[in-house]
């Protein structure tokens, strides 16, 4: 009788810069699982999100703002993240720019960023929040990808980039020092996640198991290498919750602000206009 089939795929950020560890890791879990997996890879956030809530993937790696919404649409439940391993959200300028902290930000602030329904999105827009830059004074460039954000400011197209944690940390030292870093998260909250769907209920334990149990033999060690990490840990239930509540505030709140009622300065119709760049550029 032949198996049934599951789909697997990940963030596209780890797809982009690991893609054959992703099919050997695959591979790995087909084996310890005694289950078919076909791995899929996805180059931007919205066809991958788009693929998981049309019931088209079983098995995701996914960023936090993406798997609390797959959990609420979807019924997904997330078993597994990276041990040690926060997402973090830097706010870079190019070292060239006359920018070299948030108080020489220009009146209008042109900011590269990969997608608005993304934690680095959200969590970038904190930052600015915190440090009172009027929300009215930003225009985005949504890239598709956190590569594709960083390069649209390496080519001198923004002022200002929100750029994931470990997409810097992987760039090469002669991209780290074209690069100024004028603000950074520490929250150490925040995490991407294995989560599953109802189809993998009864094999959840298993694959929870499987997961945290890799690092601990040459073979699977050598896999999380591959693909980037060093071992993976239970997700518990607050911090699912914690990771909820915040999405949900940002979903419902920080976005939907009337600007026209909030800022500090007169803007018009033009203020809402975003610009958006093809990540295969």
């Amino acid at each position: 009788m032949e198996k049934e089939l599951y789909h697997f795929t990940v963030d596209p950020n780890y797809s982009g810069k690991n893609l054959p560890g992703w099919f050997l890791f695959n591979t790995y879990l087909q084996r310890q699982l005694g289950l078919a997996f076909h791995f899929t890879p996805f180059d931007d956030f919205a066809k991958c999100r788009e693929a998981v809530l049309a019931g088209e993937v079983d098995l995701v790696y996914a960023n936090p703002f993406d798997w609390v919404q797959y959990v609420e649409k979807a019924g997904f439940h997330p078993i597994a993240k990276a041990k040690d391993h926060y997402d973090e959200v830097y706010l870079c300028t190019a070292q060239h720019s006359a920018i070299r902290s948030i108080e020489d930000l220009p009146a209008r602030i042109r900011i590269a960023s990969a997608s608005p329904e993304t934690l680095v999105h959200m969590v970038g827009l904190f930052q600015l929040d915190k440090a009172e830059i009027d929300r009215a004074r930003l225009e985005f460039v949504f890239t598709g990808t956190y590569q594709s954000a960083l390069k649209t400011l390496l080519q001198g197209n923004v002022d200002l980039a929100f750029v994931f944690n470990e997409v810097y940390d992987a760039a090469s030292r002669i991209t780290q020092d074209a690069l100024r870093i004028i603000s950074a998260s520490a929250d150490a909250f925040a995490f991407h996640a294995f989560c599953h769907s109802p189809r993998l209920e009864e094999s959840s334990a298993k694959l929870c198991g499987v997961l945290s149990q890799m690092g601990k033999d040459p073979r699977s060690a050598q896999l999380l290498q591959d693909v980037g990490f060093a071992g993976f840990a239970a997700v518990t239930p607050e911090e699912v919750a914690c990771l909820t509540t915040l999405a949900q505030e940002y979903i419902t709140g920080h976005e939907a602000i009337d600007l026209r009622a909030t800022s500090s300065i007169a803007i018009d119709d033009s203020a809402f206009v975003v610009a958006r760049e093809d990540p295969s550029q």
